[in-house]
């Protein structure tokens, strides 16, 4: 009987489960709350942060305490660094060089103003100077993991995914540079009692951490482009082992994961066609991970710390939600994108995990500040995220909703009509200055790696002096042929006032399509030619082309009902 006693005893005590069974519940438990998510038509994430909630401390216990939470931390860095890879690769320059006005002007507003409006409250509710300081470093963040996962679960894609990922990853940097400095001040003051003479400290600190990030981040990103390149070195295995040790070099030089990862998908999707091939390489293993993550977000969160600030945190709550409201509205307007744009993204970056969770546990190691300062910031930080990892999803989800880009990550006919591929008002003496800037500005846009631009250039300029690709109505659809590569991939120009085309009714030319062929896609060519030629032949689509004043203009243009039916997807 004592034996079974112990057994008892042992199977109890859950300072006794095995890492291997904790994994497994967090799975199991993350799979049910996305299920029972699914049926009540709540965002998946949601469903998965329930899942640990339910499991975690604040409710079952089935696997342990806060503190024997902690053993599971490499694994919540790890996803966190996987999803920041991604992010870092969606600032590649071809993707958002005619974007970058409104990415920087969203995140520096959005950023600005939520650090601002979280220390006008924090202060007009009495706060010290330090603790409403160290709020306000880590309000500005938002959760790069919660937004990739939700507009993977909505199969959302356009120019308003692409400015909200953007604008998380710059979120993210600005983020951790403004809490090193905000800490540093804040250390410098309990340490000395004055922060004046301290500027130097806290900018000399921020240098290092973006600009040792930087180096670390690109340095891995170079070799490991130099591996994959190489066929004895297997893609999945380099890229997993570059992010594992980045994850420890990062710890041990007292650098961001999070920040290293991000420059390193950064270099990736800005280096060769094989590099960037390379983002994909860990797709496998994301839906693992992301419910791992998520429900170990669930099962971490703190409820009691909720429930202790009450007020407190509510204040901290409604102004950093405030803040990114106002910010991401007034920086989308003076960005002059599109309504749709702004609008939505004025509440969509609400979600608050991951990198704030770090930056508290990076808050709880300062031995500089007193612990009072440090348990009072790190309770109503985790009060927040606790709202806004339950709630946020819901406005995000919404935003991708509300902006008409959920559903549309599938392969069109014409998948290389996008935002980033288009230049308005190009000045061009004639057509062969045209057709030259065209191919010139594909080739910085495109993966055209199996063909020179000079042989590009004359494989197009060839085609149209047999024939001229003038189709009337101001419409010119020049085309090339290149030996190999992925797909047909073209760019667009929008010449105002028209330049002399050759063109089969004698009329100038205003809108002018470049498409580049493998000479495996022909078949999908004359698809391409027949549908684009129906579709800027449309007179109400061809004059809103033309005066469109940004690519985001014309963008939405291709992208709106009367242009879905020459554009189809493909599946």
């Amino acid at each position: 009987m004592e034996a079974l006693q112990q057994i008892y005893n042992s199977i109890l005590d859950t300072e006794q489960i095995s890492p291997f069974l904790v994994v497994g519940i967090l799975i199991l438990a993350g799979f049910f709350g996305g299920w029972v998510a699914k049926l009540l038509r709540l965002p998946h994430v949601t469903g998965n942060i329930l899942g640990g909630v339910l499991v975690g401390p604040a409710c079952l216990g089935l696997i342990g305490t806060h503190d024997q939470l902690l053993d599971l931390q490499p694994l919540s860095t790890f996803a966190m660094s996987l999803v920041a890879v991604s992010i870092g690769g969606h600032l590649s320059y071809r993707r958002i060089h005619n974007s970058l006005r409104r990415i920087i002007s969203i995140s520096l507003f959005e950023v600005s103003f939520s650090v601002i409006t979280v220390m006008i409250a924090a202060k007009l509710f009495g706060m010290d100077w330090p603790t409403t300081c160290l709020l306000g470093g880590i309000a500005a963040s938002t959760a790069p993991a919660t937004t990739i996962a939700l507009i993977r679960e909505m199969r959302a894609k356009g120019p308003f995914v692409k400015t909200l990922i953007s604008a998380v990853a710059l979120n993210n940097i600005l983020c951790i540079l403004i809490f090193v400095m905000m800490r540093t001040f804040v250390a410098a003051y309990f340490e000395s009692g004055e922060t004046a003479g301290k500027i130097d400290d806290a900018l000399i600190l921020s240098s290092y951490n973006f600009f040792g990030a930087l180096g670390l981040g690109l340095a891995a990103g170079w070799i490991s482009k130099k591996l994959v390149s190489k066929p004895k070195f297997h893609d999945f295995t380099t890229i997993l082992m570059a992010i594992m040790l980045l994850d420890g070099l990062a710890a041990y030089l007292q650098l961001s994961p999070l920040l290293v990862n991000l420059f390193f998908g950064v270099y990736l999707g800005n280096s060769s066609e094989v590099a960037e091939r390379q983002l994909t390489t860990l797709v496998p293993l994301e839906p693992i991970l992301y419910v791992c993550f998520f429900t170990l977000a669930g099962v971490s969160l703190h409820l009691d710390a909720m429930l202790a600030v009450g007020l407190v945190a509510m204040v901290y709550i409604g102004a950093r939600v405030l803040g990114k409201s106002i910010g991401a509205a007034l920086g989308g307007m003076l960005g002059k994108c599109s309504t749709r744009i702004w609008q939505n993204m004025s509440f969509a970056l609400y979600p608050q995990s991951g990198i704030a969770i770090g930056l508290v546990v990076l808050l709880t190691n300062d031995t500089h500040i007193p612990e009072e300062i440090k348990q009072a910031v790190s309770a109503i930080i985790l009060a927040g995220v606790t709202i806004a990892e339950i709630v946020g999803p819901f406005c995000t989800k919404a935003a991708l909703a509300r902006s008409g880009e959920a559903n549309r990550d599938r392969e069109r006919l014409m998948e290389f009509l996008a935002e980033e591929f288009i230049v308005v008002d190009l000045k061009a003496v004639d057509k062969w200055d045209a057709i030259r800037q065209l191919t010139e500005f594909l080739m910085k846009t495109h993966r055209v790696e199996h063909s020179s631009q000079q042989e590009l250039y004359e494989s197009i300029v060839s085609r149209e002096k047999e024939m001229s690709t003038g189709m009337g109505k101001g419409i010119a659809i020049p085309h090339g042929r290149i030996a190999r590569g992925p797909a047909i991939q073209g760019v667009m120009a929008i010449i105002r006032d028209g330049i002399e085309f050759d063109a089969l009714d004698g009329e100038p030319v205003k809108v002018i399509m470049l498409i580049v062929t493998p000479e495996d896609k022909k078949d999908m060519h004359l698809k391409v030619l027949s549908s684009l030629s129906s579709m800027i032949s449309d007179e109400a689509i061809r004059e809103r082309l033309i005066a469109a004043i940004s690519p985001e203009d014309a963008m939405e243009v291709i992208e709106s009902k009367e242009a879905r039916d020459y554009n189809y997807f493909l599946d």
